[in-house]
């Protein structure tokens, strides 16, 4: 079976997570990256307007193999320093050998040309993004060793493996998105914001591969029994099915979708006051005890129809004799031997030409704490949803951040949990117009087995509110780290 093969392939090969680039979304200068977590905090950022000029978010994990930290890290790669070799068939790896399912998260986001404004209680972005997503869940433990080892490893040989729920999915996508956020509610020193995203996606390739359930017997490295098979592909790619010639001669861009992100904050502030909006640049920054927000993100779905096939596999069985020899040519060929295979038939898989593909979709929770001075303490916790196995799934994350942030500096240690059961520590740092993090420190300095890699940067520029000018006469924006005049402080009501 074509496609088992491949997933075996796939899975001999270092894989990705994906990551939230905590010290770039959840600082109060954040300006538009902060949509990335929760539209609802576009009002209250210290900015006021904020252009996100290129930004790159890219972080590589698997769970399968690795490099032990002693004996490699990531300063020697990019030394090019030649990698180690383990085994008597010098192997550049090592893999962990445990009977755990394996998963695999890709996420390259690439971070465009942005910007947000805020008019008094209303804020407002527009951003523009590509993101490359792969998800892999429930990946049957014997399918990486066999990638590694060979179809010949006799530990596996004769073995009845059963396995159920295994998915795949990919997407690579453009989209941009306009964001709205406004203070609904304010009384005394509380205030709740809402927010929303709006996105239009369009497709470049997608597919998707899933099995209900399967039971085999591997016999030997040519010979497999597949006694019970239920499963489904679908794919859409620029790539001419019949040549394997690429790009296809069809349009670029293969599917179309909708995807939108929702959220709110309450917020305890530190001040209460009335000062209204009469210069863009005297905004005030509403400092706060602590905030907390909930967030729904990547709600939608692609839909690809454009050089689309979707096939299914529904109870079928085969004693697949000299698998090992199969040479396709073809994708069409591929797939018309597949069918020709379990069905006795070229055509008896397919199931029409357009595919769907769901939005890595999850339910985020936010906190954060104003500790001291320019002390912070936050808090991140995400959980997937999925509607069905054509879905990518969001790994899940629990995160605490203390932070330092002031105006020119911002330090974030993030201390990370992923899927609760893999720690991370990190740190990011912003000097005025960059940022730059990473939230597997260990991987770069040696202290961790290298199974993975993890960076972001951000550049972009902001105006802070309370940054208008002082004109004669005028000390409405004397104070320029919250917007207020000393007279104005006077009258607020500090919360002790």
């Amino acid at each position: 079976m074509k496609w088992f093969l491949f997933i075996i392939l796939l899975f001999s090969q270092p894989w990705l997570m994906a990551q939230e680039m905590l010290g770039l979304s959840q600082s109060n200068y954040s300006g538009v990256h902060s949509i990335l977590s929760n539209p609802a905090m576009l009002t209250n950022t210290r900015s006021y307007f904020d252009v996100n000029f290129i930004g790159l978010d890219f972080f590589a994990q698997n769970n399968f193999i690795y490099i032990p930290g002693n004996d490699y890290n990531v300063w020697k790669a990019m030394r090019q320093e030649e990698l180690p070799t383990y085994g008597d068939d010098n192997h550049n790896f090592l893999y962990y050998k445990n009977q755990r399912n394996k998963f695999a998260i890709t996420n390259l986001r690439i971070l465009g040309p942005s910007a947000m404004i805020q008019l008094g209680d209303h804020a407002f972005a527009l951003s523009t993004t590509v993101r490359v997503y792969v998800s892999g869940n429930a990946i049957p433990w014997e399918v990486p060793v066999l990638g590694a080892e060979g179809m010949d490893y006799k530990p596996l040989l004769n073995i009845n493996f059963e396995d159920d729920d295994v998915d795949f999915t990919t997407a690579e996508w453009a989209e941009t998105s306009l964001s709205y956020a406004y203070n609904i509610h304010k009384r005394m020193d509380n205030k709740i914001t809402i927010g929303i995203t709006l996105k239009k996606l369009w497709g470049i390739s997608g597919g998707y591969a899933f099995v209900n359930n399967i039971d085999y017997i591997l016999l030997n490295d040519s010979t497999i029994n597949i006694k019970n098979l239920n499963g489904e592909i679908g794919f859409s790619a620029p790539v001419d099915y019949n040549t394997s010639e690429i790009p296809d001669d069809g349009p670029i861009v293969k599917g179309s979708g909708l995807g939108i992100d929702i959220g709110a904050v309450f917020i305890k502030q530190k001040y209460v006051g009335t000062k209204k909006l009469k210069r863009l640049c005297g905004q005030r920054y509403e400092d706060y005890i602590y905030r907390v927000g909930i967030s729904i993100l990547d709600i939608g779905r692609l839909k690809y129809k454009y050089n689309a096939q979707r096939h299914s596999y529904d109870d079928v069985s085969v004693f697949w004799q000299d698998f090992d020899t199969i040479n396709y040519n073809s994708i069409n060929q591929s797939v018309a031997e597949l069918s020709e295979l379990f069905y006795g038939d070229p055509t008896a898989s397919y199931r029409g030409d357009v595919i769907k593909i769901g939005l890595p979709t999850a339910i985020s929770i936010q906190g954060d704490y104003h500790f001291k001075d320019n002390f912070y303490f936050g808090a991140f916790w995400i959980q997937p949803i999925r509607f069905n196995m054509r879905t990518m799934r969001r790994p899940a994350q629990l995160a605490f951040i203390p932070r330092y942030e002031s105006k020119y500096i911002d330090v974030n240690l993030p201390i990370s949990l992923y899927e609760y059961r893999y720690p991370r520590i990190g740190l990011s740092a912003r000097f005025y117009f960059l940022t730059i993090g990473t939230e597997r420190l260990g991987t770069w300095i040696g202290l961790a087995d290298l199974n993975g890699l993890d960076f972001y940067f951000s550049l972009k520029f902001s105006i802070g509110k309370g940054s208008c000018k002082k004109k004669i006469g005028d000390g409405a924006c004397s104070n320029s780290e919250f917007g207020y005049s000393d007279k104005e402080l006077e009258m607020f009501r500090k919360r002790k």
